[in-house]
């Protein structure tokens, strides 16, 4: 038996875990307390690629990075002391800086989720909880979005990590797909492509941080009738496509917020820090610098928050000013 990708033994030995979650929603629930119950970094401010959809490079500014120990002073002071539980490892690229990620993964074992373009040899690591390997749709529009062979370079490396590493190694190996007006016809392409060397798919939509952005897939017919063909093909793909139907139904409409400010959106559920450290506002994609651009909350396709939405978990529900 397992439980996204966790079997019943990890699951018994994480029950202090869980004891600690529960409190956590229990608090919300009953008290509307918000402590975070997972978190993101952004482990390195360097990547091999730009692509084109990307929010990272819209607030980059600087090259430095934080050194493993101060890492960990990071890891102690905010992940365990808030006693998060599941960390997703992004950047950047975070494949660039293994040293970090190995130690996330000493520190939270079977509780690390690493954020990759899949561009460079995935490494086997014992105690990793899975690989998001980044996929925009079919290899010529993934390589017009990313660059130049980067689909071929993710294929082989995934291929390569699925082959070498046992025959449970596809487990390791989970498909995001970011959804946006170039690319949104290609979504079974996807599933049809990468199914036999990975363990589930996940799908959220491009977020803008302007008006008009052209990647953005407006609400409407469009992406409604897409939603509805992702619903469905839930039915034959099962549980490959690891969306809840009460996310993707969110994803319809406007449900995080107005113009840049959240409301419904449960931005304190995730504590997210950039490549210094410092705590990002208002979310995983937001910056911990005032004047950085925002992302439009109005407009936004996150998959990390609408599913906490899409189970209840929400903001304030109010508009601050």
């Amino acid at each position: 038996m397992e439980i996204m990708g966790r079997g019943l033994r990890q699951i018994i030995s994480e029950s202090p875990l869980y004891f600690h979650i529960g409190l956590k929603y229990a608090g919300y629930k009953f008290f509307n307390r918000k402590s975070p119950l997972y978190g993101s970094a952004d482990i390195i401010n360097v990547c091999n690629l730009h692509c084109e959809h990307c929010y990272w490079w819209l607030n980059r500014k600087e090259n430095e990075d934080l050194t493993l120990e101060q890492w960990k002073k990071i890891i102690d002071e905010k992940f365990k002391k808030q006693h998060v539980f599941i960390i997703t490892l992004v950047g950047g690229e975070p494949m660039l800086r293994p040293d970090v990620v190995e130690l996330f993964v000493k520190e939270f074992p079977k509780r690390i989720c690493v954020v990759t373009n899949g561009t460079f040899p995935i490494p086997s690591l014992k105690d990793i909880y899975f690989y998001w390997i980044s996929i925009d749709g079919t290899e010529e529009i993934h390589n017009e979005i990313r660059g130049q062979d980067a689909w071929a370079k993710t294929r082989k490396n995934v291929i390569d990590y699925v082959e070498n590493n046992g025959e449970k190694a596809w487990k390791d190996i989970w498909i995001t797909m970011t959804i946006n007006s170039r690319n949104y016809m290609t979504v079974r392409n996807v599933i049809e492509d990468w199914q036999d060397y990975s363990n589930k798919i996940g799908f959220q939509f491009h977020t803008p941080f302007m008006k008009g952005d052209p990647l953005w897939l407006p609400f409407g017919e469009k992406r409604t009738k897409l939603v509805d063909e992702i619903i469905a093909m839930k039915q034959e793909y099962g549980d490959y496509i690891i969306n809840p139907n009460s996310q993707l139904e969110l994803m319809k409409k406007s449900w995080g917020g107005k113009d840049i400010v959240p409301v419904d959106c449960p931005t304190w559920a995730i504590l997210s820090v950039d490549h210094m450290g410092r705590e990002k506002m208002p979310c995983c994609i937001g910056s911990a610098e005032k004047n950085s651009l925002k992302p439009r909350c109005e407009e936004c396709g996150l998959g990390c928050y609408s599913v906490l939405v899409g189970y209840g978990i929400k903001g304030s529900g109010i508009i601050s000013h």
